[in-house]
């Protein structure tokens, strides 16, 4: 009998699954009607197990990551340069995806109507200065117990940021310790990723019978509206290639065919990190400079992940029927570019990430599984967008720093 290895890597890929569930699901919400909402409950035990891994998932990851910069030596010139680049494209992305999402609607075709309303009605959001109280937390075990999403981050901030602090030795110790709990909740959330697609065909299944095929218009907007605003993010990447890199855009795609190629058969950034790699080397960039800054951004920098997690909570505010002011949309976009940093290195892993923002903002979590359905094809130009970014900032800092040597040695 062959190794259990060996006949999964028979099948189709998670993403594709998952679009053949929904596949599966829609066309079974058709033929039995109603009928088909009696199977909604397995799409809320994938809710369920996803969120059980989710939360301890993202407190894990983000000390790893902190603990682990820290251990590399510091901040130095090129780690501000490069921190600065990622905050400003990621916060760019945020914004675009806002501006498209925010024009285009498409949860609006999902929203309550006299002749039916999805889920339970509009959803009433905590105020700013709640939202803001609650990001806080007031016992390290209780925010875990109740299932209070953005204080677990603040918590995972503050214990990182705490490990700058301790000598190496320690420091080393508590890296270990994170690291491997890191690992072993990834492959927690891989295991209960394969259930995904059973999950998706379950809730669209469900959805396809109770509101019939008016979902279908509302979903086809929101693919549009994530494609628009990557194609957006990747001219904002030619425009700084061009004016702070002075490298043509056209040469920059030709030398890097083979990351997007990769990333899109992927849609995982971390598997597309060794393409990176060798892209930057044959493009003349320097080791000493893309060895941190690429692994660095694979990490940090997810431009792409930022505008879906922007995406889906305006997506499902609109939905059910919910307005976000100034201050609501601030705390979003912070908690988009936070989520988006920790996201797990895994394909498909950013709907985790999705889950917990919808959950932070009090709303429903079935339409993220919904969306999870076409995850797919919205996964594989974010992954592009997320490495890219990265190898554009990396250009930019090397192109800077050659013009400062040059100024030096004049």
């Amino acid at each position: 009998m062959p190794p259990v290895t060996d006949a999964r890597r028979r099948l189709p890929s998670l993403g594709n699954l998952m679009l053949i569930g929904m596949g599966v699901g829609v066309a079974a919400g058709i033929v039995l009607g109603e009928s088909a909402t009696r199977a909604s409950f397995l799409g809320d035990i994938f809710i369920r197990l996803l969120t059980l891994v989710a939360v301890p998932l993202v407190f894990f990851n983000l000390i790893t990551a902190l603990a682990s910069s820290a251990a590399s030596g510091g901040v130095s010139r090129l780690l501000l340069r490069i921190g600065a680049f990622f905050a400003l494209t990621t916060v760019a992305a945020q914004l675009i995806a806002l501006a498209v999402v925010g024009l285009l609607r498409p949860g609006a075709g999902l929203a309550p109507s006299e002749g039916g309303e999805p889920g339970a009605g509009p959803t009433a959001t905590p105020g700013f200065e709640d939202f803001l109280f609650t990001m806080v937390p007031d016992n390290a075990f209780r925010v875990f117990v109740d299932d209070r999403v953005t204080a677990v981050v603040v918590l995972g901030l503050m214990v990182g940021f705490a490990t700058w602090g301790l000598d190496r030795e320690r420091r080393a110790d508590v890296t270990r310790f994170f690291a491997s709990g890191t690992a072993l909740l990834r492959q927690l959330v891989s295991g209960v990723l394969w259930f995904g697609p059973v999950g998706v065909a379950a809730l669209a299944a469900a959805s396809v019978g109770e509101y019939g095929s008016s979902i279908f218009g509302p979903l086809g907007v929101y693919i549009a509206a994530v494609w628009i605003a990557d194609v957006a993010i990747f001219a904002l990447y030619f425009v700084a290639l061009r004016f702070l890199a002075a490298t043509s855009p056209l040469s920059f795609v030709r030398r890097t065919a083979t990351v997007w190629t990769t990333t899109v058969s992927t849609c995982s950034s971390l598997a597309s990190l060794g393409a990176s790699l060798n892209a930057a080397e044959k493009m003349g960039l320097p080791r000493s400079t893309y060895a941190l800054t690429l692994p660095l951004g694979a990490q940090f920098n997810k431009d792409g992940s930022a505008v879906l997690l922007c995406g889906i909570v305006l997506f499902t505010a609109q939905a059910v029927g919910v307005s976000f002011g100034v201050g609501e949309l601030l705390v979003l976009i912070a908690l988009g570019a936070l989520f988006s940093a920790a996201a797990p290195g895994v394909p498909n892993g950013g709907l985790v990430n999705q889950f917990l923002l919808l959950r932070a903002f009090g709303l429903p979590v079935e339409i993220g599984v919904l969306v999870a359905g076409i995850y797919r094809l919205v996964d594989m130009p974010t992954t592009t967008a997320n490495i890219m970014g990265d190898l554009v900032g990396t250009t930019v800092v090397h192109s800077k720093q050659k013009e400062e040597s040059s100024v030096v040695a004049s």
